[in-house]
């Protein structure tokens, strides 16, 4: 019997819910329906019945959810425990984290939709980024705000330890391919509208950004604790953004299914912890 039915069947059971199961599991639910059904083909009697304007489990329902619910559980703890978690984090806060044990760390994809698909699919156990979601199947804990500042190299021609918002538009930058809410960084950040930058190359990886503006003359831009980091080996000046921007907030956001997991929480504590370590 595929597992997957007897784990929507205890959530339109928890709930007596197939829209509050489907918000859940965050599948349609026409396929919980369906899934219902499929088992009720199984196990040969109905599992719910209308009552109002809901649905009420049948004697049936109850006997199977006092039969699995505990073997479930146990399943789902065994599959958790069986092998590192994996964490999508993003690049500025990567270094930092990078040693806490029980974790295999992926840099976070690009693309805001993959981020979404991997938790929501599971295939991934946590992701650690600016993003922010109303999924009702998705828990979300802000965990760190950083400053966004931009970085020159420290023999610039033309720019020295201030930076003016004159100069900063003047000047040719270095992006980041990444986008957010279908926006670049510093459009995402802005509190108001802002003139465009003059960008001069795209790049994917905010290491590759700062290597570049140590070699040329164009703006790079970081979180503060990663330029902070890496200026001094690379010659790059740390100056502030000199528009007004939001801090970057990072959260820490995963499946409601493992929030009470112990081996969950114990690696989100732990991340937790190494992140204010270096605050």
């Amino acid at each position: 019997m595929d597992l997957n039915l007897l784990t929507t069947f205890l959530a339109v059971y928890k709930h007596s819910s197939i829209t509050v199961a489907s918000e859940q599991l965050d599948i349609s639910q026409p396929a919980v329906s369906a899934a219902i059904k499929r088992l009720e083909g199984v196990v040969g009697k109905a599992l719910f019945v209308r009552e109002g304007r809901g649905i009420a489990p049948t004697g049936a329902a109850v006997s199977l959810a006092n039969k699995i619910e505990d073997p479930l559980n146990i399943i789902g703890t065994v599959e958790q425990q069986k092998n590192d978690l994996k964490v999508y984090c993003t690049e500025s806060l990567l270094h930092f984290v990078s040693q806490v044990e029980g974790v295999n760390f992926t840099e976070a994809p690009l693309e805001e939709e993959e981020l979404f698909d991997a938790l929501t699919a599971q295939k991934v156990d946590i992701v650690i980024d600016v993003l922010s979601s109303k999924k009702h199947s998705l828990i979300e804990e802000t965990i760190v705000d950083e400053e966004p500042v931009c970085l020159t190299r420290i023999n610039h021609p033309r720019i020295g330890e201030t930076l003016s918002k004159e100069e900063y538009f003047q000047e040719e930058h270095i992006a980041l391919k990444i986008k957010r809410a279908n926006m670049n960084t510093v459009e995402f950040l802005s509190e108001s509208d802002i003139e465009p930058r003059k960008v001069r190359i795209e790049t994917s990886s905010i290491s590759s950004m700062l290597i570049l503006a140590s070699t040329t003359d164009y703006i790079a831009a970081s979180t503060r604790s990663f330029a902070e980091m890496l200026a001094p080996a690379l010659g790059l000046r740390v100056h502030p953004i000199p528009i007004k921007l939001k801090p970057l907030t990072f959260r820490m956001l995963y499946h409601r299914r493992y929030a009470n997991d112990e081996q969950h929480i114990k690696t989100r504590e732990a991340i937790k912890s190494a992140l204010r370590k270096h605050k």
